[in-house]
């Protein structure tokens, strides 16, 4: 959010009780965070519906992924739980945004369709790349994580028992991992580098950036919790999230939340279509 926001060429605050703020185009509407939430919030109530619909047999939901289980441990620190806290918490995020920057309103149906076609079209060039790194292409590639899954899923998605528990899985690393590493994680390093320790601002752009790729490849599970152990295949894979992290941040920055959370669902989409079209 402060990231964004110190950007040269950031469009303006817009006001709808002001005339003299007009809409401008397609890549300025979709980057505002009150559209970005309109976009992703049938993806976020089909997530948590999905979650109960497909649960494994006895339970009674999915297990969660890991990025939304810290935070809903973040919320258990300071005494509140509740299943549906990060996804409420989403919301709340982005209506903050919203208010801090006075955007309209008024939901534009017409940028939604649009945005999920562009999201798609960003996710096919980092699903080409994983072919490229990896054989086969789900090899090390899925960033679908949730707790108990998260070693079966990156090294074959064995964990995924069918196609919908995977979109469902899918969807809701989309949004979390999103929310928690670009949206979170950057915001928080660019206000450290730049407020506390007052880098110059393209210091702490480029800082955040990197800081939340880093962190975004390491939250991924490994064979072994220590870098010095790691084999070629290891810090290959530790690569790949590593350039997955700073193209989703690169997507976040100038084309905003919405689409790189469904840039990320739909390239997750793509891997688990791979895997059950092979098997």
């Amino acid at each position: 959010m402060p990231l964004m926001e110190t950007r040269g060429h950031q469009r303006k605050r817009l006001d709808d009780k002001s005339p003299r703020h007009q809409v401008t185009s397609y890549w300025e509407r979709t980057l505002w965070p009150l559209q970005s939430l309109y976009f992703l919030l049938p993806l976020l109530l089909g997530y948590e519906l999905g979650a109960v619909m497909f649960a494994p047999e006895g339970d009674e939901r999915l297990p969660q992924i890991y990025a939304e289980r810290m935070l809903g441990r973040f919320f258990e620190w300071t005494g509140v739980t509740g299943y549906y806290l990060p996804g409420i918490a989403t919301a709340v995020i982005l209506l903050c945004w919203h208010f801090a920057r006075r955007d309209p309103w008024k939901p534009e149906p017409r940028l939604y369709l649009v945005m999920l076609i562009e999201s798609a079209i960003l996710a096919a060039p980092l699903f080409i790349f994983s072919i490229m790194m990896t054989r086969p292409p789900t090899e090390a590639t899925a960033m679908v994580g949730a707790a108990g899954w998260l070693p079966m899923l990156a090294s074959g998605l064995d964990g995924v028992e069918s196609w919908r528990q995977g979109v469902i899985f899918s969807i809701g690393a989309g949004i979390y991992e999103e929310l928690v590493f670009r949206l979170i994680v950057i915001a928080l390093v660019h206000m450290l580098l730049s407020d506390v320790l007052a880098l110059p601002k393209s210091w702490s752009a480029g800082g955040a950036i990197a800081i939340s790729a880093i962190l975004f490849a390491l939250y991924h599970p490994f064979d072994s919790h220590y870098p010095w152990q790691w084999d070629s295949l290891e810090w290959g894979r530790f690569a790949f999230y590593t350039l997955a992290g700073l193209y989703f941040a690169a997507i976040y920055v100038y084309r905003g939340f919405g689409i790189v959370a469904a840039t990320h669902a739909l390239y997750d989409v793509m891997v688990i279509a791979t895997h059950f079209r092979n098997t």
